[in-house]
């Protein structure tokens, strides 16, 4: 089971978290089964071939593997929703203990019954009973001698300690502080229970354009992609500003990437997470061998990924969806070579260089038109080169993939 969540967490991060906070280990289950039953096998091998050659196949899982994380959010949300009500009943239940026993105490008195003495006079006792002793001790100290003395005197005085507490509390309430305490904790109680509530309203919202748009993206997958080389016809308004969604992009690379590998004919060499051994070295600055590149972290390729890819391409502010085609287009084939496709589709300069222009026309462009556009003009370009014959397949089925992701970012 666990190689199959590794599978889908490849497709989704966030579903770790789901199935580490999982008590019952329900989603964790649920997860290798909607992975088996979309790829029609639970070999974890065998299921990543059928993803990596079926872009269709990755979209509808990705789909699903959303539909699962939204649902266990909301059942982990509504689980703690449900323990704050239980505490805030116990603090209530408590409060109305001690105030239903004064209710009744006043009843009793008016009504002249005998009962409604016996509170008074346990309270008297309880309250004479441990200020004498107390006195006693600090006149008289502690018996040095007979440790079964110590040990009676210590028993007694937790005894009417613990009595006199309560004594206190029932006559006069917790103390101003203690009420404000009291009050503040209610209050926040409530406040997260709205909070929570909106929370799971909004994810609901988020999660019907999600899949609306992957029902879309299905459906224009099943269409050859036409896209001319031509400027891209304007939106009919802006893209909104978004935020930097370099997590979620460079996990679809790696998950394209895999891990290490040292093919005769890559001109790159020696790889592991994408990363060459020629950038490994130069990103450290000093020579390495084909073992530094096999023992290299995924956090670090993560950051080579970040400085030498994401943000001299300006990946940050582009709208969602086109930033992973740019990024992922210039892992392969360098930033440069990705800005200036972009820039050639959007009608501006093609000089290499995200400036105001080429960021502007972007934010005027059709984000799912140029993402289509995009996977076109990058087969394209990989068509020219010399090691297509032996990577040609490889590249259609990862333009394919990231062509699908992207769109589902749009």
């Amino acid at each position: 089971m666990l190689p199959l969540i590794g599978l889908a967490a490849t497709f989704l991060p966030e579903l770790i978290k789901l199935v580490a906070g999982d008590k019952a280990g329900t989603i964790a289950g649920t997860v290798a089964q909607a992975v088996t039953e979309i790829t029609g096998s639970s070999d974890p091998v065998a299921a990543k071939q059928k993803l990596d050659s079926d872009p269709q196949i990755a979209a509808t899982l990705q789909q699903r593997l959303a539909e699962i994380a939204l649902d266990a959010t909301k059942a982990q949300n509504a689980e703690a929703d449900q323990q704050r009500h239980d505490d805030l009943d116990a603090i209530k239940a408590a409060v109305d203990n001690t105030a239903g026993a004064r209710t009744m105490m006043q009843s009793l008195t008016a009504a002249h019954s005998p009962v409604a003495y016996a509170a008074p006079v346990v309270s008297l006792v309880v309250t004479s009973g441990f200020f004498i002793i107390l006195g006693m001790l600090m006149v008289f100290g502690l018996p040095q001698s007979d440790p079964n003395t110590i040990s009676i005197v210590n028993l007694t005085i937790g005894v009417l300690g613990t009595a006199f507490a309560t004594v206190v509390n029932f006559w006069l309430g917790s103390s101003s502080s203690s009420r404000d305490k009291d009050a503040a904790a209610l209050q926040l109680q409530n406040d997260h229970a709205s909070q929570t509530s909106q929370l799971l309203q909004t994810l609901n919202t988020s999660q019907q354009s999600h899949v609306a748009q992957a029902q879309t993206a299905l459906q224009a997958m099943q269409q050859i992609a036409t896209a001319s080389t031509g400027a891209i016809p304007a939106a009919v308004a802006p893209a909104a500003p978004s935020p930097d969604r370099f997590d979620s992009c460079v996990a679809v690379t790696l998950t394209q990437e895999g891990g290490f590998s040292d093919n005769p004919n890559d001109p790159g060499g020696a790889t592991n997470f994408g990363i060459t051994l020629a950038t490994l070295q130069a990103t450290r600055g000093t020579p390495v061998t084909v073992d530094d590149v096999r023992t290299m972290t995924r956090d670090e390729a993560v950051e080579i990924y970040r400085s030498n890819h994401w943000l001299p391409a300006r990946c940050g502010d582009m709208p969602a969806g086109v930033d992973l085609m740019v990024f992922d287009f210039g892992v392969n084939s360098g930033p440069r070579t990705a800005v200036k496709a972009v820039q050639r589709l959007v009608g501006v300069k093609d000089d290499g260089s995200v400036g105001p222009v080429t960021l502007n026309a972007l934010s005027r462009a059709d984000a799912k038109t140029l993402v289509n556009a995009l996977a076109q003009a990058r087969l394209e370009y990989c068509r020219a080169l010399p090691t297509w014959p032996d990577f040609g397949t490889g590249w259609t089925n990862r333009v394919r993939q990231v062509e699908q992701a992207a769109l589902l970012m749009v």
